[in-house]
């Protein structure tokens, strides 16, 4: 029995069918899966972090969201997306699984370049940035959310731009701008965030209500152990069927 990719069963051993978006298609060719191939469809048990990575001109964090979407050739040229990056791995970044234009915006303005090569940090604890909006207004952001927004922070030791994430507490921050797609952007607008807004970190705490993705994401995985990341809309575009019901096992 056939069925998309977002309907089968979890945890079994599927064999690709068909593809029906050639876009789709195409990356998951890259990525070395075709028709005929075997994968499994994981649970909701793998959940994704913020992360943070070095490149050439310091510390960055990447939203989860983006995070997912990253492929990673690591020194052992092993293949990966860039959450399964353990502690002080290194690789280039290759590859990206949608989104490639605001991803590669948003990599130039934290100042990380395609095919450069990253060191991994750590995946980051999802946290509240409690903040002072416009002096008026308090709103609660993710730290996911934080790295979105780019501005120039008013510091007494520092006046350069840089991710809110790492703005100076009770220090003022503007924004300069939002490196996301206009969902992203539009958003953030119900925080009262957007450029030229000033904000003012207040405090970090412990998130009350974990800040999910707005689409929860379809996770399988190869043989060769490649971990992906699908939106419910790439999912939906990939037909499987179940192998053991074309393989049974034999009868006792």
């Amino acid at each position: 029995m056939f069925s998309t990719l977002i309907d089968a069963a979890v945890n079994t051993n599927l064999v690709l069918v068909q593809v029906t978006h050639p876009g789709v298609e195409e990356w998951l060719k890259r990525l070395g899966l075709f028709v005929g191939s075997s994968v499994i469809r994981h649970n909701k048990e793998f959940r994704y972090h913020p992360v943070r990575v070095r490149g050439s001109k310091g510390d960055v964090i990447i939203p989860a969201g983006l995070a997912a979407k990253i492929y990673v050739y690591l020194d052992s040229d092993e293949k990966i997306p860039l959450p399964e990056m353990k502690k002080k791995d290194k690789g280039h970044i290759e590859l990206f699984n949608k989104g490639g234009r605001h991803i590669r915006s948003f990599l130039d303005k934290v100042g990380v370049r395609e095919g450069e090569e990253i060191i991994f940090l750590r995946s980051l604890p999802h946290m509240d940035y409690v903040t002072l909006v416009d002096k008026t207004e308090r709103t609660r952001l993710s730290e996911g959310e934080a790295a979105r927004i780019w501005g120039e922070c008013g510091a007494a030791d520092t006046d350069k731009e840089m991710q809110f994430y790492f703005a100076r507490q009770n220090s003022p921050f503007e924004v300069k701008e939002i490196m996301g797609s206009p969902k992203v952007c539009d958003h953030l607008k119900t925080h009262g965030v957007f450029p030229g807004v000033m904000l003012r970190l207040e405090s970090i705490e412990q998130t009350q209500v974990l800040h999910l993705p707005r689409s929860e994401p379809v996770t399988i995985s190869s043989p060769g152990g490649l971990r992906l990341y699908l939106s419910p809309e790439q999912a939906e575009a990939v037909i499987v069927r179940n192998d053991m019901e074309e393989h049974p096992p034999p009868e006792k």
